[in-house]
């Protein structure tokens, strides 16, 4: 078997696709993942659908506590002018 590296990214990932990572909970064995299953772990961390501020000052503001991620709106001063740019609360 080739090293994955090698393996040329060729298509997006939907739902039913299948990756390959690693169990910490079962002796690190190597295992298959569904990308949906991904996806749902990440929304359920609030890694999706994260609350949009325009900086830090305004994510306090909005009520967030310090550690907790937020987006950019886009309408901060630069350099988080840029709508999406994923930050933590400080």
């Amino acid at each position: 078997m080739s090293k994955i590296s090698s393996y040329s990214i060729i298509a997006t990932p939907v739902a039913g696709d299948i990756v390959i990572g690693t169990d910490v909970s079962d002796s690190n064995k190597t295992k298959n993942f569904n990308v949906e299953d991904i996806a749902a772990l990440a929304k359920n961390a609030g890694v999706l659908d994260l609350s949009s501020f325009q900086d830090n000052a305004a994510a306090l503001a909005g009520g967030l506590a310090i550690g907790t991620l937020y987006r950019t709106s886009g309408t901060g001063a630069a350099p988080l002018n840029a709508a999406g740019i994923v930050m933590v609360v400080v």
